[in-house]
């Protein structure tokens, strides 16, 4: 194991193991969404990071910070690779709750056994915390229902979507082309200068918890505990007490 796979595992809380299979996947997947938030808070403060290993590593292993799809998905694919596993980066287009700005959300499409999974880290609190097949079987978590179809339009060949109490609550499409670090940085500078961009107008922290989720904006504070949800109003100390306590961010 060489030293960013030990760094990584050390930031995530997961007990290293000698070997490492498809099954430890998912268990790779909930440490990391319990333990890095999606945040958006480099884009708001435009801060320009451009996505590579060691970037991504110094932001959200030594700063113990987190990022958007395009940082977390990508950071997830490169440990990944060093596992071992055939995986590569994807583009999508998010279509629920609204469409989206084309190819600017980023997946990775894992294939193991002449299967194809999609590995996602990164879309904010809509995850599955296991590997989603393209199969069109239904993922059942703790998180809602997932299933991938194959839906050929201008925005994809596949549709992932997730329900919950039957009902759709996100969903994206999306092609299987491999994309590498250029476009993954073409969909960075989409997300933070877009005016349509839902991530570049206000600060947005999200983070998966044992019993749910919990988001914090600049004015509010909401947690979902058990499928109870509960939501504070805040002023700017709260704000920032509450990312230090809850999220581990400091200095926003």
């Amino acid at each position: 194991m060489n030293e960013f796979t030990h760094k990584l595992f050390q930031r995530i809380h997961y007990e290293q193991s000698n070997r490492i299979d498809f099954n430890n996947i998912s268990t790779l997947m909930h440490q990391f969404a319990r333990h890095i938030p999606f945040e958006n808070i480099d884009v708001i403060n435009k801060r320009a990071l451009t996505i590579n290993r060691t970037n991504l590593q110094q932001k959200i292993i030594n700063q113990q910070r987190g990022g958007l799809c395009y940082e977390l998905n990508p950071f997830f694919y490169y440990l990944l690779k060093e596992l071992g596993f055939d995986v590569q980066m994807i583009t999508a287009t998010i279509t629920v709750p609204k469409n989206g700005i084309k190819g600017t959300h980023i997946a990775n499409l894992l294939s193991i056994n002449q299967r194809k999974y999609i590995v996602d880290v990164g879309f904010g609190s809509h995850l599955a915390l296991q590997p989603i097949p393209l199969s069109g079987e239904i993922i059942h978590a703790t998180t809602g229902d997932f299933q991938i179809t194959q839906k050929h339009t201008d925005r994809g060949d596949y549709q992932l979507v997730k329900y919950q109490n039957d009902l759709i609550q996100a969903g994206y499409a999306f092609f299987t082309n491999a994309v590498d670090e250029n476009d993954v940085n073409q969909v960075r500078e989409t997300i933070t200068s877009h005016p349509n961009s839902p991530f570049n107008h206000s600060v947005l922290l999200s983070k998966l918890t044992e019993e749910g989720h919990i988001t914090l904006t600049k004015d509010t504070f909401t947690e979902i505990k058990n499928g109870k949800k509960n939501k504070l109003k805040l002023d700017t100390h709260s704000f920032k007490q509450l990312s230090e306590e809850r999220f581990g961010i400091t200095n926003i």
